[in-house]
Parts: structure tokens; sequence; C-alpha cells
């Protein structure tokens, strides 16, 4: 059993959590920066991506390879990523490698280079990178949904940033952007492994007792990019012209979530719908009528927002069915709720899933950071599953009658067009009784 990870918080404002597990013989280290793409501008697009890049590309004592050599020579690993509300840098190391983890990480935030030949190799790397996206048409799917969804919010752009903003940014622009939002208040380092709180408050010390190089206090008063919510949540039919050989269907509804336990009641509904192998619209579509290979449904929660999303590759011609069935399922639990024997299914299924989350440090400590980024607590394992088991299916149905009843549907097709003017009179039909709108054709 987990116990409470400890806290502690440096007279600078960095936030330390420390998870204890002496039975282990890793430590895992993931420093995470209150930041992501929403808190970008519309010419900074992909800079907080750009930035996860660079830090790893050397210091003014380190460079790139010898970073990378100090973490292989223990067996150990470290990576990366960027998300619309945080960037994350993660290192797993041998227990006893915990300095080793904390000078690194040191380095990084206190002195990185961004030197100019750097910066112009990571850029053509990002600017691949934005290529294969656009190769991927599920991921190009999901990305035009949010788009087109979230409307000119930030939350609504690509987290890889464009061709455009990629190709302008300079060195003093990044060092201005870092210096802006990679600061001790703004960043909370998770500590996770065979480690004590003491020991690692003391290793840590150094990046909590004071200013950081060329950092100012930020005022909390002061407002940032990307911060206010969403005002308005733009619902449609959107279709995409493209010649995939499948059609990629996405569908979403915005799913206000009140509190913790509405939260849990909807990833019990994603779970339900499309969670896995068992779930009811990978039975109906995929094992019943071999329309798709993939189908799943996901639970989008953001700090102040909300999207519950469906997706399924299909033909052309299985469209209007697929999004007929998606819908009706929906519509059966505004009715009925889900049968008792999935909810205790499911239910089953998180508690041991948690459960088998303690058995490695990196695991560990992504859970004790999501939980004070995303609720400002620690949840114990007692708390965990009087949440779960607290879900009941009524509470599914009135989550769902409550979305169904106040907003529309929004639906993205990536597809070839449709040539029969039946099958378009159909699909508008279609459009008009999911969506309450017209079928808009976007452009590629």
């Amino acid at each position: 059993m987990r116990q409470e990870p400890k806290k502690h918080i440096y007279p600078n404002g960095l936030t330390l959590l420390v998870d204890e597990a002496p039975q282990l013989r890793s430590v895992s280290i993931a420093a995470w920066v209150k930041t992501g793409s929403r808190n970008e501008d519309l010419s900074s697009a992909g800079l907080c991506h750009f930035l996860e890049h660079m830090l790893f590309k050397g210091s003014k004592r380190k460079g790139p390879l010898e970073i990378a050599k100090a973490v292989d020579r223990v067996g150990g690993d470290f990576n990366a990523f960027t998300s619309r509300e945080h960037t994350c840098f993660h290192f797993f190391l041998p227990a006893k490698e915990l300095q080793l983890g904390s000078t690194l990480l040191k380095e990084i935030l206190f002195r990185p280079m961004f030197e100019k030949k750097e910066i112009e190799r990571e850029r053509q790397v990002i600017l691949q990178e934005i290529a294969m996206s656009k190769e991927s048409p599920e991921e190009e799917a999901f990305d035009r949904f949010l788009e087109k969804y979230f409307g000119k919010h930030p939350l609504g752009r690509q987290i890889l940033g464009t061709e455009k903003t990629v190709s302008a940014f300079t060195r003093a622009r990044l060092f201005h952007f870092f210096y802006q939002h990679y600061c001790p208040e703004n960043m909370v380092i998770s500590v996770s492994g065979a480690i004590r709180f003491d020991k690692v408050r003391r290793e840590f010390a150094a990046l909590g007792e004071g200013l950081w190089p060329n950092r100012k206090k930020s005022d909390p008063t002061k407002a940032q990019w990307g911060v206010d919510p969403p005002q308005t949540i733009e619902s449609g039919f959107w279709w995409i012209p493209s010649d995939t050989e499948q059609s990629h269907v996405v569908m979403g509804l915005p799913a206000p979530i009140e509190n913790s336990n509405e939260r849990m009641a909807s990833i019990v509904l994603q779970q339900y719908l499309g969670g896995g192998m068992s779930s009811v619209l990978f039975n109906e579509i995929r094992e019943k009528k071999g329309w798709a290979y993939t189908v799943y449904a996901n639970a989008l929660h953001f700090l102040d927002t909300s999207l519950f999303m469906i997706y399924a590759g299909v033909k052309l011609d299985r469209i209007q069915d697929t999004i007929a069935i998606i819908h009706r399922e929906l519509k059966k639990v505004s009715r009925e709720g889900i049968p008792l024997a999935d909810l205790k299914r499911i239910q089953e299924s998180f508690l041991c899933t948690f459960d088998l989350s303690l058995e490695t440090s990196e695991s560990r400590v992504m859970a004790v950071s999501q939980a004070e980024l995303f609720f400002k607590k620690q949840i114990s394992y007692k708390d965990y599953k009087t949440l779960v088991l607290g879900v009941q299916s009524s509470h599914i149905q009135a989550l769902v009658q409550k979305w169904m009843s106040t907003v529309d549907f929004s639906v993205l097709v990536l597809s070839e067009k449709i040539d029969s003017k039946k099958a378009q009179k159909d699909m508008q039909k279609l459009a008009q009784r999911i969506t309450h709108s017209e079928i808009q054709f976007l452009k590629s």
C-alpha cells in the first residue's frame, strides 16, 4: 500500500513531492512546468514544445552527449513531453543515482545554452515532426477537431506549432519564454522510489533556496496567455476532403464536470463505451459489424473545461451507420444508465490498475504529480476506492442526460467526398439531427 507522499515548499516557491517506496530499486524524478501550449500566443505556437527539445541540448557545463552518456552509464533513461497545460522532464535511474538526477536537472534549468547550431538542428527535427503528423490521418483528424471545437482559444492549437511559427523562433525568443515560465513558483518536482524524504529535500535544496538565474518572481495577479477558459465552444459537422483509405470520424460534446464524482463518472463512461476490447462500441462496431479496426472513447479533462470524444476509422459507406450507433448507445445510457455487471467489471479493473501502478517508480511519480497538478491534493488508495465504488449507474445516466439536453454534438469527418446525391442528402439529414447544423466542408 502506498503511503501518503510528503510535500515541501521551498522558500522560492518550488514545490517538492516525495513518494517513499523502499521496496523498489529505482528512483523516478519528474519536473513539471505549469505551462503548455495554451500559454502561448498565436505567434508563439509550438514554443513550449521547442523548449522541451532544447533543454537536453546542453548547458554551460555539460554538452548534450555528456548528459546522454551520464544517464546511459547507469542504465537509466530520460525523456520529456509537452501537453496543452504542462511540460514535463523526467528521469528514471537506479535509486543510488538520485544525485545524478538532481545535478542534471539543475544544469538544464539553471544554465541552458540554446546554442544557435543546436536550435537550427532541432528546428529541422520539429519541422519533420510536424510533417509526420500530417501523414497520420487519425492524428490530423483529432487536431482539426480540436481546432474547430475550441475556435480561437489556444487549447485548439496544435502542440507542435506550425511550420511558420517554428521557422521564426529565435534564440532570444526561446530565452525570453524560458525565463518567464521556467521559474520555481511555476514548477513541481516529484520524486518516487527507494529514497527518503529528508535526503531528497536536502538534495534539491539548491533548486529551492533562492531565485533562479535571470528570473524575476512572477506576479500572480498578472494575466498570462491562455489562462482564461474558453468562452464559447463551436458545435457543428465538419468534413475535410481527403484521399485516405479510411474515413476518420471524431465525435465530441462538452462534458461539464462540476466535481470529482462527475469526473470519475465520465471516466467510467469512457471505459464502458470505448475503453478496450470489452467496450460496447468496440463490440458493436468492430466485433459484430466488422466496420472498423479502431474505435475508442476518450475523456479529455483540462483545468477548466472538459471534452468527451469518440473516434472510429471506417469505410466511407459506413460513416452514417457508425455515427448512428454511437448516438444510439449514448441515448441508451441517458435512458437506462449502464448495466450493473459492466459497472462492477470496470470498477474492479480500475482498482486493479491502481494496484499495478505501485509496481514501478515511473507510474508512481506520474500519479503523485497529476494528483497535485489537477486536484491540488493527494489521493490515497482508500480515497480512490471510495471514489470509484461510489459511482452508480444512475450517476452516469444523469450525467449523460445533462450533456445531451444542454449541448449539441460536434462531428468531424476526414474522408473522401461523397459522390451519390442520395448519400449526400442522407448525410445532411444526419448532421441536422445530431448537431443541428449543416455540413461545413473545410480545406484539406
